[in-house]
């Protein structure tokens, strides 16, 4: 199967789609966690929720640095796929 056929191929769509999905999801998780504790910080400080504020956007930020580079083109996922398709 050529690439453009297989980019075009509605497994691959959807496997590609839910690749992104599992990932970025947890970037935007992390996210509104460490804006609720910054709000929630705002309101009434606590050294513990800081810790945890601290530590969840430090999870975001690495989480941002790493993912842009995890491609699907490269991922086991999609060999997996590509290997089905044949």
């Amino acid at each position: 199967m050529k690439e453009h056929e297989l980019q075009n191929h509605p497994l691959y769509k959807k496997a590609k789609r839910s690749y992104y999905f599992e990932r970025w999801k947890w970037v935007a998780w992390n996210a509104f966690i460490s804006l609720a504790l910054f709000y929630k910080l705002r309101q009434h400080y606590d050294t513990f929720e800081m810790v945890l504020f601290v530590l969840t956007l430090l999870a975001t930020i690495f989480l941002l640095a790493v993912m842009p580079k995890t491609k699907f083109e490269n991922s086991r996922e999609c060999q997996e796929l590509k290997e089905i398709l044949k």
